[in-house]
């Protein structure tokens, strides 16, 4: 090799060691480009994710809301079976009661 092509390639290895060292900024504008799209699609995806947190709790009250109510039926549903089997009961008596005293609508003689 030359001295002067010696040369070359020294200060090119200098350079390049100093541009290592120094912390280069340069980026490809491709490499920029991409890492742009990379950053607004996490942007994005974070928002759906936050929105989709939302809905899901949202339907997970809504999923409470739905079995409050559904034992307060079961509730009312008992409280009115246990009704008609008191008027049952009382119907019953009552019926009773008629056929002890003879049928109404007839007149004694």
């Amino acid at each position: 090799m030359s001295d002067k092509a010696g040369r070359a390639a020294g200060l090119l290895a200098v350079v390049g060691c100093l541009a290592v060292l120094s912390g280069c900024d340069w980026w490809p504008p491709a490499l920029q480009q991409r890492i742009g799209q990379q950053e607004t699609q996490i942007k994005a995806l974070g928002a759906e994710k936050t929105a989709l947190q939302n809905k899901v709790a949202e339907v997970a009250k809504s999923v409470d809301d739905c079995k409050a109510q559904s034992a307060q039926v079961a509730k009312a549903q008992a409280d009115l079976q246990a009704q008609v089997d008191q008027l049952k009961a009382a119907l019953g008596e009552a019926e009773a009661k008629l056929v002890k005293k003879g049928k109404p609508g007839k007149k004694k003689k």
